[in-house]
This record gives structure tokens, C-alpha cells and sequence, in this order.
């Protein structure tokens, strides 16, 4: 499944989430995106294309999610559209598909554009397309990947084309490139991490091997969704379990000391929980090999004796692995 969840989905479309990832992990801090500002896009891009045979084909593409923003600096002020691409699974022609919903994204734009200047009888001829001096909105994607594996598929249009070596260099100089932004949200150095915060850090950090307690610690859980997303990037159902057990009645943030000590001593008491029950199976298998080879004694015997019991579980090559 290379699909992104449900619950990610939900996520990544909150606004403070859907800012950080990319004013750090696009835009690396050199701009800042304020989430109330963000307003929600359509995730539909329709275009329609015109097959051989000159019949018309509609074409479809969903994006996870899309907003819109202004950006401001010292002397002017420009629209941006944002759109996040969440990938569970590694897609070896990522870099195409990207390029194709920034084109859909860029060719909407264009005939919007252009039947509202034929209504408006704005428009020399139909042939322009669009007005002399049309300007658009650009349009950035992200792409949001949280597989196990790390990534190792194309970041780029140019990385996919067959070119021999010796062409290389005139390439790069005449043949256009389409460059795709990437997160690989397991893979992610520290110090990357580090440049996020609040839920979308704790998001990001909870997915390593090793969490570093002391740094998630003083961090505070805002969204019952962050729990959710981590349920289903992490295959673990005690990230859910805590939003809809403890978070039920919760008002405002939870402190993530708080949330590790509850998960903790959760993942322990399961785990005692799993010994005993596996422990009593084995116990059961045992007493049905004796009764069935005429040792009921053997078996009374061992409920008191645990050394004897150990014995007969080697004897019946039951051992714990």
C-alpha cells in the first residue's frame, strides 16, 4: 500500500502541522508561514486531454491535502499553493507524478483565467490563450513518506532520464528538470527533527528506533489527531487507545512526560499480561502430551515443582526460545 492514512491525512491538514512542514521542511526557516492564514484548496485537479483518435479523456489526480497563503517580506507580498503528497510506500517515478499535479495545478490556474477573459471579452483572440501579461500562482508539493524502508527512488525528473554519462553536462544545460521535495519521516537526521516543533516534532521523533526521552519530555501533545497519525505510521494501536482512553476529557495540551510514563507502564502490564497468557498455553499443551502418554502424575507433579516442570517442557522440546 503506498497510500497515505486517513488519519494522516487529518494530520497533516491541520494548520499548524501544514505550515511547519513547509516553512522548515521546504523552505528550511528562510520563510515563514502563518497557519492562520492558510485556507483550504480544492485536493482535486481535473484536466482534459485529447486522445488519438480525438475523442476527449478526463484526467483526475487527488492531492492528501492543498492550501493557499500569502507570503510577505519587507517589500512586497506574493500567493503561494502548497500541496502534500503522503506516501506509505516508495514510488519509483514520484518526481513525475509531482510534476504532473503542479502542471494540472498551473493549467486550472490558466483556464480559469482564460474564461473569465472571454467573458469579460478581455481576450484578442482565442488563440492567445490567456492575456498578455498573465501572471499565476506557484504551486509547491511535498511529498510526505512514512515507510519503514528508507527512501531510494528518483528525487528528480533528470535522476529517472536514460542519458549516457559523456551527455550528461549538455543535458543539464538544455533538458528541463523537475525537482520534488521529500520527508522521509523515519530516515530523518536529529538535528532535522530538531528544526520542527510541538506535535509535528513529537510526530517525527516517536517514529525513530531510538526516542530520546529527555527531548520529548518538555514537549507538549495539542491534537488528539497527532496520537491518531501515530497509530498508523507506527503500526501501534497504544498511541489511539491513550487519545480515546486518557484524552477523553482532557482540555489543552498533554505533557509528553506525562503521556510516556502512561505508554510505558501500558506496553509493560500488556506485556505481562501476553507472558502469563503464553505461559498458561504452554502449561495446557504440556498437560495434554503427558495425559495422552499415561503421566498424569508427571503432570501433578510439576504444577508444584518448577524445575521438574522444566524438564519435562525440554523433554517434549518445549523450551522458551
Amino acid at each position: 500500500m503506498g497510500d497515505i492514512d486517513i488519519r494522516v491525512k487529518n494530520f497533516v491538514k491541520l494548520r499548524s502541522i501544514f505550515a511547519q512542514l513547509f516553512s522548515e521542511g521546504v523552505f528550511h526557516g528562510k520563510v515563514e508561514i502563518d497557519p492562520d492564514k492558510l485556507q483550504e484548496l480544492d485536493t482535486v485537479n481535473q484536466e482534459t486531454v485529447r486522445l488519438e483518435d480525438g475523442q476527449l479523456k478526463g484526467m483526475e489526480r487527488l492531492r492528501d491535502a492543498q492550501k493557499i497563503t500569502m507570503l510577505f517580506d519587507d517589500k512586497m507580498a506574493f500567493q503561494l499553493i502548497m500541496g502534500v503528497e503522503g506516501q506509505t510506500g516508495i514510488h519509483y517515478y514520484m518526481p513525475v507524478r509531482c510534476m504532473e499535479l503542479d502542471a494540472m495545478s498551473y493549467s486550472a490556474q490558466c483556464r480559469n483565467i482564460s474564461e473569465k477573459a472571454k467573458r469579460d471579452k478581455k481576450l484578442k483572440k482565442y488563440s492567445d490563450g490567456v492575456p498578455k501579461g498573465t501572471k499565476i500562482i506557484p504551486v509547491v508539493t511535498l511529498v510526505l513518506y512514512t515507510g519503514r524502508k528508507k527512501w531510494d527512488a528518483p528525487l528528480s525528473v533528470y535522476d529517472m532520464l536514460d542519458i549516457p554519462d559523456t551527455m550528461k553536462e549538455w543535458a543539464k544545460q538544455t533538458i528541463p528538470d523537475y525537482r520534488m521535495n521529500l520527508i522521509d519521516a523515519k530516515h530523518m537526521k536529529e538535528e532535522d527533527a530538531d528544526r520542527f516543533s510541538g506535535d509535528l516534532k513529537i510526530f517525527l521523533l516517536l517514529q525513530r528506533k531510538h526516542v530520546d526521552r529527555e527531548k520529548l519530555k518538555s514537549l507538549v501533545v495539542m491534537y488528539r489527531e497527532t496520537w491518531y497519525a501515530l497509530s498508523a505510521v507506527t503500526n501501534n494501536k497504544k498511541y489511539m487507545e491513550y487519545a480515546d482512553e486518557v484524552l477523553r476529557d482532557e482540555k489543552g495540551g498533554v505533557k509528553m512526560d506525562t503521556a510516556l510514563d502512561y505508554l510505558i507502564a501500558e506496553g509493560e502490564a500488556r506485556g505481562k499480561a501476553i507472558g502469563r497468557s503464553q505461559g498458561e498455553t504452554r502449561v495446557n499443551k504440556l498437560g495434554m502430551l503427558l495425559a495422552e502418554a499415561g503421566r498424569t502424575a508427571d503432570f501433578m507433579k510439576s504444577l508444584s515443582d518448577p524445575i521438574y516442570q522444566q524438564k519435562l517442557f525440554a523433554e517434549f522440546g518445549m523450551e522458551e526460545k
